[in-house]
């Protein structure tokens, strides 16, 4: 399954303009009971500079996701059956995966 994924957390070498240049990501969280509680494991830190790993024009709306979130309510196998997702930041400062969350997330 395909999902639209957003991004809003452009310290990442795979942000693209509001997108994630990578095919799937993996949202963490096994015990989240709320959205900050997870994370994007697919996340690195951008380059000094800002230079990005990804190649341009690769970056794509939709990306599949493995969802390690048990108690998301999208949760089913493992993947994300949410039709939009939103990964975001939950501080000012994103240097590691721990800084990202999935808006998305909900608590069944």
């Amino acid at each position: 399954m395909k999902n639209r994924l957003e991004c809003q957390v452009s310290s990442c070498q795979h942000y693209e303009g509001g997108l994630c240049s990578l095919p799937g990501i993996q949202v963490d969280g096994p015990g989240a009971k709320v959205c900050d509680q997870t994370c994007c494991s697919s996340y690195r830190e951008r380059g000094r500079g800002g230079a990005s790993a990804s190649v341009s024009g690769s970056a794509s709306t939709e990306s599949s996701i493995t969802c390690h979130a048990q108690n998301c309510a999208y949760n089913s196998n493992c993947k994300c059956g949410a039709e939009c997702v939103c990964v975001g930041c939950c501080c000012d400062d994103v240097c590691s995966k721990s800084g990202t969350e999935c808006c998305t997330f909900t608590c069944r």
